[in-house]
């Protein structure tokens, strides 16, 4: 059984920091680079959500950490690792990390899906993009950066909250 504690704690981990890292990156560097590129940025982003498994990155990271963080409540006896305190905030950390995975494949991945279509559907392989077209394709990229914020928050609130529970 210690076994399979340390394995799923260790795909907890690992599993939290690829949705982490991969979450900062884009949300703080990658598609706000893409907006403001206009154009050419937009013809990048239709490249990254259609020709490659950029979404379904998120989805297998976000299930594997959700998963695993079940399965470490289910088996793991929090009861005898962490004090009281430590217990109520390892809680509110689960909490905001099931938030994080339920707004981000409800919310996130829904609008990721939708700009994605947008993108196939009206930017051109070659030529140029139409300015009024342009604008609803930024706009519903825009969206979707701050719907992808909101889980981040949650995301760091689980991290800070489940990384100092031990301490507490």
């Amino acid at each position: 059984m210690d076994v399979l504690l340390v394995l799923l704690r260790l795909l907890h981990i690992v599993s939290a920091f690829a949705w982490v890292g991969l979450s900062v990156a884009v949300t703080f560097y990658v598609a706000p680079a893409a907006l403001k590129a206009g154009e050419s940025g937009l013809r990048f982003l239709k490249t990254l959500l259609t020709r490659t498994n950029f979404g379904s990155i998120f989805a297998i990271v976000s299930g594997l950490t959700t998963l695993a963080g079940i399965l470490l409540y289910l088996f793991g006896n929090s009861m005898a690792h962490f004090s009281q305190t430590g217990n109520i905030v390892l809680g509110i950390g689960a909490v905001a990390g099931l938030l994080a995975t339920i707004h981000g494949g409800a919310v996130v991945g829904r609008s990721t899906r939708a700009l994605g279509t947008a993108l196939v559907q009206q930017v051109p392989e070659t030529g140029p993009i139409a300015s009024d077209v342009q604008r609803t394709l930024t706009d519903l990229a825009a969206t979707l950066l701050g719907h992808a914020r909101l889980s981040m928050v949650l995301m760091v609130i689980a991290l800070v909250c489940m990384g100092s529970a031990r301490y507490l």
